[in-house]
């Protein structure tokens, strides 16, 4: 019986341990994204840009990347066509909204990935069609992979873009 309680106790530490991951709320990581989101809502390309490496890559809904002189464009065009471009998260519908939910996590290195450093947001993208007065409303949640310079160096943005294009097309159509 001695044995089966040394063994419970042991196994109940060990299974307890920290397994290096760490994750946190109010981090230097987590609180540059929030500034680096709040630059995007205020249209601010130079700062919105100036965290991105200069060899990003960039994923947006593809496994194909593009750079951030690419992508620069893209954001430009939707804000273009949309005014104001907010967005938002709350827990619950009603409750609080926090603007956007952040959380930044170290990976330790494993059998098959280098340690990483990686910051993701959720929330909800709003914009108004500056042409038909109509609200999109789109759930968005992004990736940020930092590098050792604290430059993001990959990027992954996961969204239902569909309607948000077709707005910036018949804009772009109707300003021709």
């Amino acid at each position: 019986m001695k044995h089966f309680i040394l063994l419970f106790t042991a196994a109940l530490f060990v299974g307890c341990a920290s397994s290096g991951v760490q994750v946190t709320f109010d981090d230097e990581n987590s609180n540059t994204i929030r500034q680096h989101l709040q630059h995007y809502v205020d249209g601010d390309m130079d700062s919105l840009m100036a965290l991105a490496a200069d060899n990003a890559e960039i994923y947006i809904n593809s496994e194909e990347s593009i750079s951030p002189d690419e992508i620069r464009p893209l954001l430009e065009a939707q804000h273009s066509t949309f005014d104001p471009i907010t967005i938002s998260w709350s827990q619950e519908k009603g409750g609080e909204d926090i603007g956007v939910w952040v959380e930044s996590t170290n990976y330790p290195a494993g059998p098959a990935n280098e340690a990483a450093n990686v910051t993701q947001a959720w929330f909800t993208w709003h914009g108004t069609s500056k042409l038909t007065g109509e609200t999109i409303s789109v759930p968005a949640h992004i990736v940020y992979v930092w590098n050792t310079e604290g430059k993001i160096e990959t990027e992954y943005q996961f969204f239902d873009s569909v309607n948000i294009n077709a707005a910036i097309e018949s804009y772009m159509a109707a300003s021709e």
